[in-house]
């Protein structure tokens, strides 16, 4: 059955703004699949902020390229699903990977900005730090040489200062007695 052009329009439209909302996807094929197994997937999704959706292809990959999405064909093609990521592509692959009560779920790889993952990267991609876990390993990384460096330079200024106490007390106590 076509599809006319207003409604493809409308599921553009729809495609684009999802999209500008998203971090990366988990591509699948959902082929076989009853709307109670896709219920399941979405349920474990909306833990992770992550959404799951059955795309027109040709469309989504328009879509993909007019948002700055790579749009691999042999991703985009049969009957595909899209795992969403709002926030941590890494928790959204992650949870897929871990739906195993779901036999025809077959996850195809994922995309995340120009970046194309093949289904045998995906583990990869789950184990990858969170945006939050990244900025404070970062954050530690530049504030370790800063801290190192101010204990450097205030200990010889600390020995210098004892030193001088030290004088200053001897000092002091003698011209007491004297």
């Amino acid at each position: 059955m076509a599809i006319s052009r207003a409604k493809k329009e409308a599921i553009y439209n729809t495609y684009l703004e999802v999209l500008r909302r998203t971090q990366g996807m988990v591509v699948t094929e959902y082929r076989g699949m009853s709307m109670k197994d896709l219920t399941v997937i979405r349920k474990a999704l909306r833990a992770v902020d992550g959404s799951y959706t059955v795309v027109k292809n040709t469309i989504f990959k328009i879509a993909l390229r007019e948002t700055g999405f790579a749009a691999p064909d042999d991703l985009f093609s049969g009957p595909v699903a899209v795992a969403l990521a709002h926030s941590d592509v890494a928790k959204v692959a992650k949870t897929m990977l871990g739906i195993k009560d779901q036999p025809l779920l077959v996850l195809k790889g994922a995309v995340m900005g120009q970046a194309v993952f093949k289904a045998e990267q995906l583990e990869a991609l789950s184990t990858m730090p969170t945006l939050e876990e990244a900025r404070a390993t970062l954050i530690g990384t530049l504030q370790s040489p800063a801290t190192s460096f101010l204990a450097l330079i205030s200990t010889p200024a600390q020995n210098l200062a004892q030193v001088l106490k030290a004088y200053s007390d001897k000092l002091g106590g003698t011209g007491d007695a004297a």
